[in-house]
């Protein structure tokens, strides 16, 4: 019987947890069967988000919660440095030009990120910069960025600035310390290490941000995070929400911190190394130079066209890869490390990928990218054991 495998990195395999929880009768959610379940889950996502700051649930995707962080936080009067490295970036230069917020773009290459000098560079440049727009992992290059030193060089040398981190991706897949960092907002949604559907994003709100928020007078209607902060905090929301996402994503939370963040978060990681390994046994070429643990992008060895190879893997195999975007476009692959999947589903889309280029007519020694990403998870276990 024919299965369909998704390795996106967003919408990601639902969690069955999360797929039996929609599945129950619908509460109304002015209640107080609601209202305990709305607490105890923004509760789950403060530990998953090390805070203990305001998380405020939105019935949106991300790219809401992106929108409204910016028209929260920022006017016309708020210069935002926005650093691009690749399309996801290019979404905070859009948000910001929809609300009338001037935007400095720090652009990069594709796979290419940006450091913290470059960073502080452009705020001496731009002194007038009251926040800096980042994506912790940029999706679309599979590119990390070290939040750790460039928030720790941007409270050092600019406290002024704001810091919003689009941690859609990275959450649970690479280190996020949000109150350790002094991250003013911390962005993530339901569709991706949640193992959940579409529909709900997230985002925590420092106290310096919620300040700032309430004397900005542009706010707008239904993202208006200074309403949902005092509704959330009493465990409702300011309009009729995703009830039946929130109710599962109460299961989610609760098994990601059964299983512990740190765990899942080194599973992502060991799944990113090895996948790396099996593609380069292939002749594939990893194009970030600072590779993410929440997907990996590969350039596939040459006479294999990306876009060919992902329709194959989906017509041989339900196997759905996701491809390039912008300039990118035809000519990666892009599999997913995050949410509902473990080690053995590295193993399988690999094998698929050999079976697919064999059919395409390249050569492969069978089995060489299963025994090199096995090789590279021994070692990593043995050496999280201390065994080396």
């Amino acid at each position: 019987m024919r299965k369909t495998r998704l390795f996106t990195p967003g919408p990601t395999p639902l969690m069955p947890e999360a797929q039996l929880a929609m599945s129950r009768p619908l509460v109304h959610h002015r209640t107080a069967q609601f209202t305990e379940l709305f607490l105890e889950t923004r509760r789950n996502l403060q530990k998953i988000f090390r805070t203990e700051n305001d998380v405020v649930i939105l019935t949106s995707s991300g790219t809401g919660a992106m929108e409204a962080a910016v028209s929260n936080l920022l006017s016309p009067d708020d210069p935002a440095l926005a650093v691009v490295t690749g399309k996801f970036g290019e979404r905070w230069v859009n948000i910001c030009r929809s609300h009338g917020v001037p935007c400095t773009s720090l652009e990069k290459k594709p796979g290419e990120a940006a450091s913290a000098e470059e960073i502080c560079a452009a705020l001496e440049h731009n002194p007038e910069i009251r926040a800096v727009l980042i994506q912790g992992c940029e999706t679309s290059t599979a590119t990390s960025h070290d939040l750790e030193a460039i928030a720790q060089r941007i409270g050092s040398n600019f406290p002024k600035v704001f810091i919003v981190v689009d941690a859609i991706t990275a959450l649970l897949t690479q280190p996020i310390e949000t109150d350790q960092w002094g991250l003013d907002i911390v962005i993530s949604g339901s569709q991706k290490s949640f193992a959940l559907s579409p529909g709900l994003s997230f985002l925590t709100l420092s106290p310096r941000a919620i300040a700032k928020i309430e004397t900005n007078s542009s706010r707008s209607y239904y993202f208006d995070l200074l309403q949902e902060v005092n509704q959330q905090r009493k465990g409702q929301c300011a309009f009729t929400p995703a009830i039946s996402l929130i109710v599962a994503l109460n299961e989610t939370t609760r098994e990601i911190l059964r299983q512990s963040p740190e765990r899942v978060l080194a599973e992502a990681e060991l799944m990113a190394r090895s996948t790396r390994e099996g593609l380069r046994a292939l002749g594939f070429r990893i194009l970030s130079s600072s590779p993410a643990s929440a997907v990996t992008a590969a350039i596939p060895p040459d006479g294999v066209a990306a876009a060919e190879l992902a329709k194959k893997l989906e017509a041989e195999f339900g196997l759905k890869v996701a491809g390039g975007q912008g300039e990118l476009k035809n000519k990666i692959v892009r599999i997913a490390h995050l949410g509902y999947f473990d080690l053995l589903d590295v193993f399988s889309v690999l094998s698929a990928i050999e079976l697919c280029l064999i059919k395409m007519g390249t050569e492969v020694d069978l089995g060489s990218s299963v025994r090199a990403a096995m090789i590279e998870a021994v070692g990593m276990q043995e050496h999280a054991s201390g065994k080396d």
